[in-house]
């Protein structure tokens, strides 16, 4: 399911200037569109704008909701590290805290988004991740994004 969506968030990403470029031609060449009369007879003298308007809305809409998820998923990607770090401290000064105690779904969240980052083509990237996925979770299950996607389904059926 995963690579579902991030198919479908790259052919977003590739389609939208194509699409907002056609929507910028379509209302530029409005007096020249197939069916232009026909248009303008049923629905009235703007009906190009309209419709411009209503996707350009709807598009505006839909970035808005993708940078709610982001900062989501930021937010809990920096909470999941606080909380590591004051376990960790909390260890070395005798506290003797389990590591997943603390916030488990916070911790889920910053897994996800490191799991994704290890599926980028940039081997920093994937090192770095990866350095973070064990800090995180207190094990080592290699570089292979896949057997880490199969790691979070199992916690998360928990």
């Amino acid at each position: 399911m995963q690579n579902n969506v991030a198919k479908f968030e790259s052919i977003f990403r590739s389609a939208t200037p194509l699409f907002l470029l056609g929507l910028l031609l379509a209302v530029f060449f409005e007096p020249w569109l197939p069916f232009h009369a026909w248009m303008v007879d049923s629905f009235g003298d703007d009906i190009v704008l309209k419709v411009a308007v209503l996707f350009l809305i709807s598009y505006v809409l839909l970035l808005w909701g993708e940078s709610l998820r982001l900062q989501g998923m930021l937010t809990g990607l920096l909470q999941a590290f606080k909380t590591f770090d004051h376990d960790r401290a909390s260890e070395a000064g005798g506290g003797g805290k389990n590591r997943g105690t603390s916030n488990p779904k916070a911790r889920l969240e910053a897994a996800k988004l490191l799991v994704a980052a290890m599926r980028s083509g940039d081997a920093s990237i994937i090192e770095t991740s990866h350095h973070n996925l064990v800090r995180l979770v207190g094990q080592d299950l290699g570089k292979d994004p896949d057997k880490w996607q199969q790691w979070l389904a199992t916690q998360e059926g928990r």
